[in-house]
């Protein structure tokens, strides 16, 4: 019996609530034809018709399965079910009659419950439980059906979003560490004292970006400690031509954001522009119903051709992360980028 409910796609409640039906139906045909009160209610009407009801979603569910191995398709359009459920309707109908002959022949009752009258009464009746049972049983599939496809299509679009999002770290983290060792790679000519130095903080960072790696989400005061560290670098080679200030409340704390969503920004604005110490380049971080990343611009005069990968990266990954995208704002005098925070729900 559980592998006939299993395979009809039946749960508990709606087979309560068939049976119902097919008690109040027998109720009130045998109330309209003016039966006696004690018979009204006696269950063996509702029971014969609840199993009428059963064998049509039977013929129902064979003729999908039938159909459904020679057009590979999980889920079916409305146009699809109705489809069947005419198929169906007439199988059932010609089934019924040849079944009620065949029984009709072997008690020779031909005659009696074959003659014109009657074989329209009987038909209606089939006609008209099938409609009814059919309906029912089509529309409990097709809600069942969609509502399991949408499922597996919302955890396939988790699984793609969490890929595109490993995808794109792993092309952050060699811009991250390439960036890096040509700073390391210049000092070393200039001064070993600083690129010794130098080497210390980025293998402190580099470890922490590897612990971050596998994460989609970390909070904003780790995000913010990275960034300060990742400055420390930079004042290592570029020391007072770049500033960082960082205004935030107190709710910091609280806040999940991607790994390395700040660092980039401030990596974005000094690889851009041109610092010097009577000229440096401000760069503010500000945190209050968003987070907002403003530089001033200073052009440098050979501006290498770049993509814009780090950014482009940046708002793909907000998007994924079922966010807001980033908005970036730019003007002969400033350059500003806004990041929205992430929905707490969001799974890390």
């Amino acid at each position: 019996m559980k592998k006939v409910l299993k395979f009809l796609q039946l749960d508990t409640y709606f087979i309560l609530f068939i049976f119902l039906v097919s008690y109040v139906i027998v109720v009130k045909n045998r109330i309209s034809i003016g039966q006696k009160f004690d018979v009204v209610f006696l269950p063996d009407g509702p029971i014969s018709l609840f199993f009428d009801a059963f064998i049509i979603f039977i013929f129902i569910k064979v003729i999908i399965s039938y159909m459904r191995k020679k057009n590979v398709q999980k889920v079916s359009s409305l146009k699809g079910y109705l489809k069947y459920f005419g198929i169906a309707f007439l199988l059932y109908i010609c089934a019924s009659n040849i079944l009620g002959i065949i029984i009709s022949i072997i008690f020779d009752t031909v005659s009696k419950n074959f003659n014109h009258q009657t074989l329209i009464i009987v038909n209606i009746g089939k006609i008209i439980e099938f409609v009814l049972f059919g309906s029912l049983y089509l529309a409990h599939l097709y809600s069942k059906e969609n509502n399991t496809y949408r499922l597996e299509m919302n955890a396939y679009d988790k699984a793609l979003a969490s890929s595109k999002i490993q995808q794109l770290k792993a092309q952050l983290n060699p811009h991250f560490l390439f960036n890096n060792l040509n700073t390391l790679d210049q000092l070393i000519e200039e001064d070993k004292d600083k690129a010794s130095n130098f080497l210390h903080h980025f293998s402190e960072l580099y470890r922490y970006s590897l612990i971050t790696s596998d994460k989609k989400l970390v909070s904003l005061k780790e995000e913010i400690q990275f960034t300060k560290s990742y400055f420390k670098l930079m004042e290592e080679k570029y020391l007072g031509c770049y500033s960082l200030e960082i205004n935030q409340n107190n709710k910091t704390p609280e806040t999940l954001v991607p790994p390395f969503c700040l660092q980039v920004l401030i990596e974005n604005a000094i690889e851009h522009n041109l610092g010097v110490i009577k000229n440096p380049v401000h760069i503010t971080i500000t945190i209050n119903e968003n987070i907002q990343v403003t530089n001033n611009k200073i052009k440098k005069q050979h501006i290498k051709k770049t993509s814009g990968r780090a950014l482009k990266n940046l708002s793909t990954q907000f998007t994924l992360l079922g966010s807001n995208d980033i908005k970036i704002e730019e003007n002969d005098m400033q350059f500003k980028v806004t990041l929205p925070f992430i929905n707490k729900n969001t799974d890390v």
